[in-house]
C-alpha cells in the first residue's frame, strides 16, 4: 500500500514523461507558497476558479471548447451533451458544476500537452495519495451498508478524504494559474521545447484527480 501511495513512476501509456525541455513553473507541492492567491481561490470557489483557468487555457477562444476538453470519453461526451458548438459557456459551466474534478485535471491535461510540459513525479504521488484515499472512503461505505458498526469509520474516513480533495485540487489548480499567469499563451516561454514523436491522444492519460460523494444510508 505504501509503495501505491508514494509511487511517481510514469504509466506506461502516459506519453508526458518523453516530453523534454519544459517543466511546471511550480509543482503542486509547492503552488500553495509559490501562488497564494490562485489558492485560496480554488480553495473556496474552486468551480468558478476552474471556470476561469478553461477559458484562459483556451486563451479565450470558446470556439475550441469540448466538454473535459476530449480527454474523458470524448465520443460519448460529443454525442450526449448539446450546446457545446452553440453555447459552450453554458456547458462549461455545467462540467466545472457537476464534474468539477474531471474539470480540473483536463485543464491541467490541456495546458501541459499544448506546452509541452514534462510530468512530475511528486505530483501524481499526490495524486495517487488522493486517489486512494477516495477508494478507502468509498469501500469502507460499501462495507457499513452490511456492517452499521462500520458507519461512524465510513463518516470520518468520508470526511478526511473531503479535506484531501479540497486540498489537492486547489494546489492542481493554484500550480496551473501560476503556469498561465507567467505564460498566458504557449509561445511565451521563448525558446521552444522538444517535440516527442507521439502526439498525446485522449487515450494516454497520467492519472486523473478523482473525488467520490457518499451514499445515503438506509434505516
Amino acid at each position: 500500500m505504501g509503495n501505491i501511495l508514494c509511487d511517481g513512476s510514469p504509466i506506461e501509456s502516459d506519453p508526458r514523461y518523453r516530453f523534454q525541455g519544459r517543466q511546471w513553473e511550480t509543482s503542486m507541492m509547492d503552488a500553495p507558497c509559490n501562488n497564494c492567491k490562485g489558492c485560496f481561490l480554488a480553495m473556496f470557489c474552486p468551480c468558478c476558479f476552474a471556470y476561469h483557468l478553461r477559458v484562459l487555457a483556451l486563451e479565450g477562444r470558446m470556439e475550441n471548447y469540448s466538454c473535459c476538453q476530449g480527454y474523458l470519453c470524448p465520443t460519448c461526451t460529443s454525442k450526449c451533451i448539446p450546446g457545446q458548438d452553440s453555447c459552450p459557456e453554458f456547458c462549461l459551466c455545467l462540467e466545472v458544476t457537476l464534474c468539477e474534478n474531471f474539470a480540473i485535471s483536463s485543464t491541467r491535461f490541456y495546458i501541459q500537452d499544448q506546452r509541452q510540459i514534462m510530468t512530475d513525479p511528486c505530483d501524481n504521488r499526490i495524486i495517487r495519495f488522493n486517489n486512494c484515499v477516495q477508494i478507502l472512503s468509498f469501500v469502507c461505505h460499501i462495507l457499513a451498508i452490511f456492517f452499521r458498526e462500520l458507519r461512524h469509520l465510513a463518516h470520518l474516513l468520508d470526511l478526511f478524504a473531503d479535506l484531501v480533495y479540497c486540498m489537492v485540487q486547489a494546489c492542481m489548480q493554484a500550480q496551473t494559474h501560476h503556469e498561465l499567469t507567467l505564460h498566458p499563451t504557449a509561445v511565451d516561454y521563448g525558446q521552444a521545447p522538444r517535440t516527442i514523436t507521439q502526439q498525446p491522444t485522449a487515450s494516454d492519460k497520467a492519472p486523473l484527480m478523482g473525488h467520490q460523494a457518499p451514499p445515503a444510508y438506509s434505516e
